[in-house]
């Protein structure tokens, strides 16, 4: 056990980052947070009533970082247009699901109500409107009902697109061989598919 002189929270947010990316947020309990900490198992309960605040702090930790990339993605070069920033953060976008899947699962995951946490909904709504700035710009004219359907449109491709590609990784007897080979294609040259798919 660990005699802490610093941020208690923080090290036990930290922990539970690690565990939920490594195994999965089924496999988090408070317990297990405090053994990754190397805490007493009562620590945990110091900062987090319920095992769904400490996920929350975990999911908004995942927005945070994904908000963080698509602007880093959207500003890596000083040149880009906003058709290429959007290309940019589609790409980065797909790329976070793919490495951080337990952490993006989670993220989307129904285990939250993140009515309940407004730090969490804070920075999942911040997170979207990296997207919706973008299309601002490649749209200047369109309504902003419209605008935020078109980003509706664009999310749900991309979202859709990490849940596809993640299958590249099953067994040829699990995934329909041609699916397989076309999601193959798409992943080795992801963006020229979301140029043909996207609509700007």
């Amino acid at each position: 056990m660990k005699y802490h002189h610093g941020n208690l929270k923080e090290e036990l947010i930290l922990s539970a980052c690690a565990i939920c990316e490594a195994d999965g947020h089924d496999h988090m309990s408070l317990r297990s947070i405090a053994k990754e900490a190397r805490v007493s198992q009562t620590a945990p309960y110091r900062h987090f009533k319920t095992k769904e605040s400490l996920l929350a702090e975990v999911s908004t930790r995942g927005f945070i970082e994904l908000k963080e990339i698509l602007s880093n993605a959207s500003t890596s070069k000083k040149t880009l247009s906003a058709r290429e920033k959007f290309l940019e953060m589609g790409e980065a976008y797909i790329e976070f699901g793919l490495s951080k899947r337990n952490t993006y699962d989670l993220m989307h995951s129904p285990v939250i109500d993140k009515t309940q946490f407004p730090e969490l909904l804070n920075s999942a709504v911040g997170t979207f409107e990296e997207l919706v700035c973008v299309l601002a710009e490649l749209n200047p004219d369109i309504s902003a009902k419209d605008l935020d359907i078109k980003c509706i449109h664009h999310w749900a491709l991309v979202h859709g697109l990490v849940g596809l590609l993640r299958n590249e990784t099953l067994d040829a007897s699990e995934i329909d061989t041609k699916a397989g080979n076309a999601m193959g294609l798409v992943r080795n040259d992801l963006r020229s598919f979301l140029i043909s798919a996207f609509e700007f």
